[in-house]
């Protein structure tokens, strides 16, 4: 089919428009998506595996947005050897008159306690592996010991169940960090 020359203006305008935008468009309106990942893919990925529990955290600004440092107490050491607490940066928070929203991100309270996969950032700080990929919720179950709330990509993976005992989540990722997963 042939375009008549003012039509193929008219398209190469359109094009180099649409691609202008989409270039040139804030951040903010921009999606991120990430594959879920095995838990052997997030035990290889994070040097330090612990099971923790947030003590406080504290929004800050950085450039135009912000984001929230969580102060974990490590209640057990699964992989690596970190201190007794961990920092951990956090995507989103509130400071000052700023605030980012970062859906599916951790936003840890003082009290909560996960099983965090963690590496550290181009900046030096310890960041959840994946977004919030690496971070599993421990909750106590009346009558019961403690479970780590599983998403659907790792229930199926541990047996199924939304929840699986924290005992047997830890000596599935040991074996993982013994053989150098995945």
């Amino acid at each position: 089919m042939r375009v008549a020359p003012g039509r193929a203006a008219v398209r190469a305008a359109a094009a180099v428009a649409a691609f202008a935008a989409t270039a040139l468009a804030p951040a903010a309106g921009r999606a991120l998506t990430l594959s879920p990942l095995s838990l052997a893919e997030l035990t290889a990925a994070a040097p330090i595996v612990v099971r923790a529990r947030c003590e406080e955290r504290q929004a800050r600004r950085v450039g135009d947005g912000a984001d929230t440092l969580a102060r974990f107490s490590v209640l057990e050491r699964v992989k690596g050897d970190p201190p007794d607490e961990v920092v951990v940066r956090e995507l989103g928070g509130r400071a000052g008159a700023v605030e980012v929203t970062v859906p599916g991100a951790p936003a840890s309270e003082p009290g909560d306690e996960a099983l965090l996969f963690l590496a550290p950032a181009a900046s030096g700080e310890l960041e959840v592996v994946g977004i919030a990929h690496g971070y599993l919720p421990v909750v106590a179950m009346p009558g019961g010991g403690p479970v780590v709330r599983l998403p659907s990509r790792l229930a199926a993976e541990l047996g199924g169940g939304a929840t699986r005992p924290l005992a047997t989540v830890l000596a599935r990722v040991r074996e993982l960090a013994s053989r150098g997963a995945p």
